[in-house]
């Protein structure tokens, strides 16, 4: 039986990719695919295409962030990172 999960990031391997390489000069294209992935994992099974589309660009826009972060030596985490992002977005 086929996992509904993987079909649904398999649907999406070639947004991801095409993503991940508009920002490969700013960081590691196999961690933007990555990050790519887990968006569209995260994303509610009913969610609209447009919808993980953002989340894929979005999450690869906070990975590049935080690679950015981390090259000017500014200690955080990725995940104080996104907490911060979403603090900023509900404010």
């Amino acid at each position: 039986m086929v996992d509904p999960d993987e079909t649904r990031v398999r649907e999406y391997e070639r947004l991801i990719g095409d993503a991940a390489w508009k920002f490969h000069k700013a960081a590691e294209y196999d961690d933007l695919y990555q990050e790519g992935m887990i968006a569209v994992w995260k994303c509610p099974p009913d969610a609209p295409q447009k919808v993980i589309s953002e989340a894929i660009f979005n999450r690869m826009k906070d990975w590049v962030r935080y690679v950015k972060r981390l090259r000017h030596n500014q200690s955080v985490s990725y995940d104080e990172m996104l907490e911060h992002n979403v603090r900023q977005t509900n404010d």
